[in-house]
């Protein structure tokens, strides 16, 4: 979601931005079509293709991807690696930035709005773009509750995450 809000600058860099996923095409075009995602969401249900090869594997609850960002230089080398230590851990898109801008890459075309995708096929447990604001509100309170209590940099994370989406949703 943060990264969709700077694809502009992510393009400047020379970035070519794609996320992957382990749901179906289906979910994966709802997503996008939801966060107005300006690059393609890539099924990989198996995480055969991608998500095993760049190690970001977890056997939990049957298999899924680890929330993690990989930016692979031309050449194929790692240039940035994040990985969250679950679903609601994500880097802050300026680490990711700054990174590009380090591999100094001509820029890209600017992504001109949603990606086009399939025809989008939500998981029933899939918030809406509206029930986010609200859910991340209470993440934010909850996490400001916790820091409160002495949570340290775990709370503060969770703050600062929930303050990006936050401030990306009310544009």
């Amino acid at each position: 979601m943060e990264l969709a809000g700077k694809a502009s600058e992510l393009a400047a860099s020379g970035c070519l931005v794609a996320a992957i996923s382990v749901d179906d095409v289906g979910k994966n075009a709802a997503m996008t079509e939801k966060l107005a995602l300006p690059f393609p969401l890539l099924a990989d249900p198996g995480g055969e293709g991608a998500i095993k090869p760049l190690g970001v594997w977890s056997d939990k609850e049957g298999g899924l991807a680890r929330a993690a960002i990989v930016l692979l230089a031309p050449d194929g080398s790692e240039a940035f690696r994040y990985e969250g230590r679950d679903y609601a851990d994500r880097p802050n898109a300026e680490l990711l930035l700054a990174a590009a801008r380090a591999l100094a890459l001509p820029p890209r075309p600017e992504p001109e709005s949603v990606y086009p995708h399939a025809e989008p096929a939500p998981s029933e447990r899939a918030f809406t773009r509206e029930r986010l604001v609200p859910y991340l509100r209470g993440v934010r309170s909850a996490s400001l509750a916790l820091r409160g209590r002495g949570g340290g940099e775990e709370a503060e994370r969770m703050v600062s995450m929930a303050e990006r989406y936050l401030a990306v949703l009310s544009q």
